[in-house]
């Protein structure tokens, strides 16, 4: 068997608790600190594509309305088209790669999971290829002006293999943080972030070595390089290669539960796409002004979800090792953590954003009908950010159960149910404008965040341990086969 990397998570090297036990303060106090300090680097490493977007986003509004707009566009397209799509697979690899770190007798069953997201991956990506490049033409159908289609599609045919190289990142983090391999993060942002950020400088704000807006696919293809050879490095030559046994044939069969498991959380990034991209679509409609603004409130939304994804990143890792360890008390007491957590970092968040909107408008832009339009909206994404935050790291306790599915079931009820209805009331009656999309987004999230609370405490624990376990037992015996498979193979290509 693998030897086993340390584990933040201290999952396999701490007993299960009576219920009893649940109420004491120090295990309270004990599951906190073991949640902040496993969930850092995570949120570090989530947030730093936030570190760069924000001053990313700054350059661009220095190029003009037209190019803030089309940024407004790239973002809607590359959401729909393929953070909604790929983001799944990660998600997939998550629920495995955790429970599988203490439940497998033979770890390297990781390395068969991050495998097939991979083939996954780039049969994905295969089939997506076609949308990205055809941008353009589908934005013109839009009735969008031409300017802005032609820069928007421009950029759109570079930004996919930026798009690409990242979720290879996200898919190799996944396999990492499983394992309780968190030290890799600062590491990569030390070397990276800098690279980054000189790029801004030189292909976007720099005259004299400017690309324009094309500089903006330039940026995330060169950050998306940095963060893979880097990763990919400390793997081979630091930790995390001891849950890895080569490559197998074995990555091409068994894509079936893959495929299932990234499509339900698919499922659930597409919905919480098309909510936020729904503002963006309606936006289509009103001045180029309030385009410019919501590219900004949109951006400003999207911080909101890289801290959410990195503590249900966290959450959901330290959900899946306390399964993959039996233990199902602990793992309610680290739901109750969690979210008690949450609650607290983003509504004291929100409501600081809520309190200097002016001064955030200005990070982003100087022309004062923008900012006064964003100013008078940032309540709005302080809000939704807020619900959202919590809502996503109560996703990532149900992900770490393999529960992505009954996700997927209460974003569209949310969505179809509240979001579109809402905004459409708004809009069409009370005259709201954006204002109106904002307040059916942000109800869609309050519902969507309360059901799934609901889902959480209402888990039966010990039948989510059974069920790991026998998930498990099926992919070991897998992989024991395709290793005997794989072995015959090299001894008759030896011979």
């Amino acid at each position: 068997m693998a030897t086993r990397s340390p584990d933040a998570s201290g999952a396999d090297d701490e007993q299960d608790l009576d219920l009893s036990e649940l109420l004491r303060g120090a295990n309270a106090k004990d599951e906190t600190a073991t949640l902040l300090r496993s969930s850092l680097p995570v949120v570090l490493s989530t947030t730093t594509q936030l570190l760069i977007m924000v001053p990313l986003m700054s350059a661009v509004g220095g190029l003009g309305k037209v190019a803030l707009a089309s940024m407004n566009l790239v973002s809607i397209y590359s959401g729909l088209a393929g953070v909604a799509p790929l983001s799944g697979l990660a998600m997939a690899l998550d629920s495995l790669c955790s429970q599988a770190y203490t439940a497998a007798s033979d770890r390297r069953v990781l390395g068969l999971y991050l495998q097939r997201v991979l083939v996954a991956l780039a049969l994905a990506l295969l089939a997506l290829f076609p949308l990205w490049w055809s941008a353009q033409s589908v934005y013109r159908a839009a009735g969008v002006p031409e300017e802005i289609a032609r820069a928007t599609g421009r950029m759109l045919r570079l930004y996919f293999f930026g798009v690409a190289g990242m979720f290879v990142f996200e898919c190799l983090k996944s396999f990492l943080f499983a394992q309780g391999i968190r030290r890799f993060a600062p590491i990569a942002q030390a070397v990276c972030l800098p690279v980054s950020w000189l790029c801004i400088y030189l292909l976007i704000s720099n005259p004299a070595t400017s690309l324009g807006f094309l500089g903006v696919p330039c940026v995330i293809i060169a950050t998306a390089v940095g963060f893979n050879l880097v990763t990919l490095a400390f793997i081979a030559w630091v930790d995390g290669h001891q849950c890895w046994r080569g490559w197998s044939c074995a990555a091409l069969a068994g894509l079936g539960p893959i495929f299932w498991l990234g499509a339900a959380g698919s499922a659930i990034t597409f919905f919480e796409s098309v909510s936020l991209h729904m503002i963006d679509i309606g936006v289509l409609f009103l001045d180029p002004s309030s385009m410019a603004a919501q590219a900004i409130l949109s951006t400003v939304l999207t911080g909101w979800w890289f801290l959410g994804t990195g503590f249900a990143v966290a959450t959901c890792n330290r959900i899946g090792n306390l399964l993959g360890a039996g233990q199902p008390n602990r793992a309610l007491l680290a739901v109750w953590t969690a979210l008690g957590v949450a609650v607290v970092i983003f509504v004291v968040l929100g409501a600081a954003l809520a309190w200097n909107c002016r001064a955030a408008a200005a990070v982003f832009t100087d022309d004062p009908e923008v900012v006064d339009i964003i100013a008078s909206h940032m309540a709005w994404p302080a809000a939704g950010g807020a619900v959202q935050g919590i809502s996503m790291v109560a996703s990532g306790v149900l992900r770490g159960q393999g529960r992505q599915a009954l996700t997927a079931r209460i974003r569209m009820a949310a969505f179809v149910g509240v979001s579109v209805p809402l905004s459409a009331l708004a809009v069409a009656t009370l005259r709201w404008g954006l204002a109106g999309l904002w307040l059916g987004y942000v109800m869609g999230a309050l519902l969507a965040m309360c059901a799934q609370v609901y889902a959480v405490l209402t888990t039966d624990w010990g039948r989510e341990v059974e069920l790991c376990r026998r998930r498990l037992s099926d992919h070991e015996s897998a992989l024991h086969t395709h290793a005997l498979e794989d072995s015959e193979a090299s001894r008759i290509l030896a011979f």
